[in-house]
C-alpha cells in the first residue's frame, strides 16, 4: 500500500513535465558572439575594465536571484564570494597549485561551506535566515582581519599572481599580460554561470523552487523534501558565485577584507530589484544599466550618490517590476473592452 507522499509525487511530477523553454534563446548566442568581438575594435584598457567589472558582477548577482527564488532573503553573499577569493589565493599561493585547479576548488570550498550553513538555518525564513547568512558572512571577515595569516590580517594579501598561461588551438599561448585575456576569462565564466542557472530555472528544479517560495506547506504536502531543494540551490549558487570571487582575486591581484562587506550583497539587492525580479534577464539589465550609470556619474563627484539614488528611485516609483517592465510602457495592448464596443458601434 502506497503512502499519500506517494500517491502526490505523479501529479507533480505531471506538473513537471510541462513543456517549457529548456534551450537557450538565440539572443543568448548572439550576445555571446557580440561580447567575444568586442576587444577587436575596443582597444581601451579603461572600458575593458568596465566591462570585465559588470561580468563578475553579474555572476554575483544572477546567483544571487536564483536562491531569492526559492524565497530565501539571502543576507551574505559577499561571505561566500569571499570564500572563493581567499580559498583560490591561498591554494594558489600556500600550496602552489594551478590557477586552474584552484579556481574550481575554490568554487567547491564555497558550495560545501553553503551546504553546511545551510542544514541548520535554511529552516527559517525571512528576516531570520537573513540576519544568519549576514552574521555568518561578516564572522568571516572578522576572521579575516584578525589571522594576519594566512589571511594577512586587515591589510588583506598582496602580489596575488595571475592565471597560469595557457596554450589554446588558433589563438597560440594565454599569458593574462593583457586586459583582452582577462575579459574573455570573465566572458567565459559568466557564459558559464547564466547557462547553469537558466537551465535549472527552467528545468523541474524551477517549477520545485517556485512552488516553494509560494509557500513551504503547500509545498511539503505534494511531496517536496524542501530542505533538500533549498541547500541544493544555495549550494549550487554559491559555488558559482565562488568561482567569480575567484576570478576577482587574480583579475585585482590583492584583496582585503572590505572587498567583501555587506555593502557588496547591498549592491547585488539593488540591482537585482531595480532591473526586476520576476524574470531572468533583469537582474543582468539592472547590473548593466547601473554600473554604467555609476560609472558616467563618477565625473560628477559631488551629486554622484544623489543622483545614482534619484534614478533608482524614479525607476522603482514608475515601475515597481523594475527596469524589465519599461517597455510595457509604450507597448500597450488596446483594452480588450473598449476594442469590443467599437465593433459594436461598427
Amino acid at each position: 500500500m502506497t503512502s499519500n507522499v506517494e500517491r502526490k509525487e505523479p501529479a507533480f511530477d505531471h506538473l513537471a513535465g510541462l513543456k517549457r523553454k529548456r534551450r537557450l534563446p538565440a539572443s543568448y548566442f548572439l550576445v555571446f558572439f557580440l561580447l567575444a568581438a568586442t576587444p577587436i575594435f575596443l582597444h581601451n584598457d579603461y572600458y575593458l575594465h568596465v566591462m570585465i567589472a559588470i561580468f563578475y558582477n553579474l555572476i554575483y548577482v544572477t546567483t544571487y536571484r536564483m536562491i531569492h527564488r526559492t524565497g530565501q532573503f539571502h543576507f551574505g553573499a559577499h561571505g561566500f564570494i569571499g570564500v572563493g577569493a581567499y580559498a583560490s589565493v591561498l591554494l594558489v599561493m600556500k600550496l602552489g597549485l594551478s590557477f586552474w585547479l584552484a579556481m574550481p576548488l575554490a568554487g567547491v570550498i564555497s558550495a560545501i561551506l553553503a551546504m553546511a550553513v545551510g542544514y541548520p538555518s535554511l529552516r527559517l525564513k525571512g528576516i531570520y535566515f537573513a540576519i544568519i547568512t549576514w552574521g555568518f558572512a561578516d564572522s568571516l571577515k572578522f576572521l579575516y582581519i584578525q589571522a594576519k595569516e594566512p589571511f594577512g590580517g586587515a591589510m588583506g594579501i598582496f602580489s596575488i599572481p595571475s592565471p597560469n598561461s595557457v596554450a589554446l588551438p588558433l589563438f597560440g599561448t594565454i599569458d593574462f599580460s593583457q586586459k583582452t585575456h582577462y575579459y574573455f576569462l570573465a566572458l567565459g565564466l559568466l557564459m558559464l554561470t547564466i547557462y547553469v542557472l537558466y537551465r535549472l530555472e527552467r528545468s523541474r528544479y524551477g517549477l520545485i523552487f517556485n512552488a516553494i517560495r509560494e509557500g513551504d506547506h503547500l509545498s511539503r504536502s505534494v511531496g517536496i523534501n524542501i530542505m533538500n531543494y533549498k541547500v541544493l540551490a544555495f549550494a549550487v549558487c554559491s559555488g558559482l558565485a565562488g568561482l567569480g570571487g575567484s576570478f576577482y582575486a587574480h583579475y585585482t591581484g590583492y584583496i582585503a577584507p572590505q572587498d567583501f562587506s555587506i555593502s557588496l550583497t547591498i549592491s547585488l539587492a539593488v540591482y537585482m530589484v531595480v532591473g526586476g525580479m520576476d524574470k531572468f534577464s533583469g537582474c543582468i539589465i539592472g547590473t548593466v544599466v547601473l554600473m554604467l550609470l555609476g560609472e558616467i556619474f563618477a565625473g560628477y563627484a559631488e551629486y554622484q550618490l544623489m543622483l545614482y539614488s534619484a534614478f533608482m528611485i524614479i525607476v522603482l516609483v514608475i515601475r515597481p517590476e523594475g527596469l524589465i517592465s519599461l517597455p510595457q510602457l509604450f507597448w500597450k495592448k488596446k483594452p480588450r473592452a473598449v476594442a469590443d464596443s467599437g465593433k459594436a458601434v461598427g
